[in-house]
C-alpha cells in the first residue's frame, strides 16, 4: 500500500502557459496525492494561440519509463492520460493500463479539440486528428472520462452541437458516452439551454445524472479541462464519490477564474491564476454545492 496515493500523470509538459503537467502536478500535490509524470511530449509552449513552438515527441521514452518504474514495483492507485504527442502512444498506455492489474482507476481526458469538430480554430496541433480512432480505443479501458463537448461529439461520430443543450439531450450523450465502457462520465464546457455553463455528469452504478453549474463567464478560459480533470482524479483518490468529486473540481475552477478577472488577466493562452487559490481551497474546507440531479 501506498502511504499517500500515487498517480501516473500521461500529459504533456509545456513550458509556459498553463496548462496540463504544469497544472496537474502542483494541484494534485496540493491535495495530498503523489504525482508521477510521464511526459507525451515536451513543448516550450502549449499550442493554442502561439506560433513556432517547439515540440519534442517523447514517445520512444515513455517505454523505457514505464520499464523502469516496473523493475521499482512502484503501484498505482491512479493512471490519469490526457494530451498525446502521437497515435503510438495509445498502444503504450493500454499495455501500462493493463499491466497494472487494473487496480488504478483509470481517468482519460480525451484531448482532441474544442469549440468546433473540426478543430478549424488550431485550437490544437493537427496530430490530435490522428489519434482519434485511438483515443475511442482508450476510452473503452478507462473508469472515468471528461471530454469536453466537442471532444464528446468526436467520441460518439456525431455532428457538433452549436446549440444550448437542454437536460434530455445532455443526458442522452452522457448515456451514450457510457456505453463505450467508462462507468463515470463527465462533460465539460456545456452551455446549457437555461443559461449556464455546466459540466454534465453521469454515474453508470447509481444511474443518476448531474449537472454543476460553473458560471457564465463570456470568455474563454485555457487550461480549465486540465485543471478540472486533475482535481476530479485527485478527490477520486481522496475517498470522495464522483459527483462530490466533479463538483470540487468546478469549485475549484470558479475561484480561480474569480480571481483572474480579479487581477485583470485577459490574455486567453496564459489560462487562469490558479496558484494563489490552491492553499485557501485544499486546506480542509468543504465547497459550496453547485450541482443538481436532472432527469433524462
Amino acid at each position: 500500500m501506498n502511504i499517500i496515493p500515487r498517480a501516473a500523470v500521461i500529459n504533456d509538459l509545456s513550458g509556459f502557459g498553463r496548462v496540463s503537467l504544469t497544472e496537474a502536478i502542483p494541484v494534485m500535490s496540493a491535495m495530498g496525492i503523489e504525482v508521477c509524470p510521464l511526459p507525451t511530449a515536451v513543448l516550450s509552449t502549449h499550442t493554442y494561440n502561439f506560433k513556432n513552438y517547439t515540440f519534442c515527441d517523447m514517445t520512444d521514452e515513455m517505454q523505457k519509463i514505464i520499464e523502469h518504474w516496473k523493475a521499482l514495483n512502484l503501484h498505482f492507485d491512479a493512471i490519469y492520460s490526457g494530451y498525446l504527442g502521437s497515435r503510438n502512444q495509445i498502444d503504450i498506455i493500454r499495455r501500462f493500463i493493463d499491466e497494472s492489474g487494473r487496480d488504478a482507476v483509470v481517468v482519460v481526458d480525451p484531448v482532441l479539440g474544442d469549440n468546433d469538430l473540426d478543430c478549424t480554430q488550431a485550437v490544437y496541433s493537427e496530430r490530435m486528428r490522428d489519434i482519434l480512432g485511438g483515443m475511442k480505443e482508450l476510452v473503452c479501458a478507462a473508469d472515468v472520462i471528461t471530454p469536453n463537448l466537442t471532444e464528446a461529439c468526436l467520441l460518439l461520430d456525431e455532428d457538433y452541437i452549436a446549440h444550448p443543450l437542454s437536460d434530455s439531450e445532455l443526458c442522452g450523450m452522457l448515456r451514450r458516452l457510457s456505453y463505450l465502457g467508462a462507468e463515470k462520465v463527465a462533460i465539460t464546457s456545456v452551455m446549457t439551454s437555461t443559461g449556464e455553463m455546466s459540466v454534465g455528469a453521469y454515474d453508470k452504478a447509481e444511474n443518476k445524472y448531474y449537472k454543476i453549474d460553473c458560471g457564465y463567464v463570456d470568455r474563454p478560459f485555457h487550461g480549465t479541462g486540465d485543471i478540472f480533470a486533475s482535481v476530479l482524479t485527485g478527490a477520486l483518490l481522496k475517498g470522495e464519490s464522483f459527483i462530490d468529486a466533479a463538483n470540487i473540481a468546478v469549485g475549484f475552477i470558479r475561484r480561480a477564474i474569480a480571481l483572474t478577472q480579479q487581477l485583470g488577466e485577459n490574455k486567453i493562452e496564459r489560462g487562469v491564476i490558479f496558484e494563489p487559490v490552491l492553499a485557501p481551497y485544499f486546506s480542509g474546507t468543504k465547497s459550496e454545492k453547485y450541482y443538481k440531479i436532472i432527469n433524462g
